[in-house]
């Protein structure tokens, strides 16, 4: 199929020089995965009953009780999940403005740690982690 629109999991890399583009033409475009889709190498783990997170890089962060109950949810769900209506209904209500708050924050603090957390927005329905997300028994 021959669509003016690029898939948007695809990446344009340029053949080389040929005649056309000696004569002013364009090039054809050639189109190559980027792989971005794929989970992220590494794992990201759950420790200490869920309130401390390991970053792929080793580093640890402790978990808000807002940020440990969204993990919890993504644990529940087998597709790494996190559907509005159930953390709100786990947290007693809780607004969706102070969720969207909360993941912002959580976003920052790993950042700061020196990573990009793969909690990507689903519009409509909440969250969906992309990376490797596991709990690490500590008993």
């Amino acid at each position: 199929m021959n669509s003016p629109f690029p898939d948007p999991g695809m990446t344009s890399v340029r053949s080389g020089v040929s005649a056309g583009v000696a004569a002013g033409l364009k090039a054809p475009a050639t189109w190559v995965s980027n792989q971005a889709h794929e989970p992220v190498d590494g794992w990201w783990s759950l420790l200490y009953w869920g309130w401390t997170l390991q970053l792929p890089n080793g580093a640890r962060l402790d978990l808000t009780e807002v940020e440990r109950a969204c993990f919890a949810c993504l644990m529940k769900s087998p597709r790494r999940e996190l559907v509005r209506n159930e953390i709100k209904s786990l947290r007693g209500g809780m607004n969706m403005r102070a969720l969207n708050v909360a993941i912002c924050r959580l976003r920052n603090k790993v950042l700061q740690a020196g990573a990009k957390l793969p909690l990507h927005t689903v519009h409509g329905v909440g969250y969906a982690f992309l990376g490797n997300l596991r709990e690490l028994s500590t008993d």
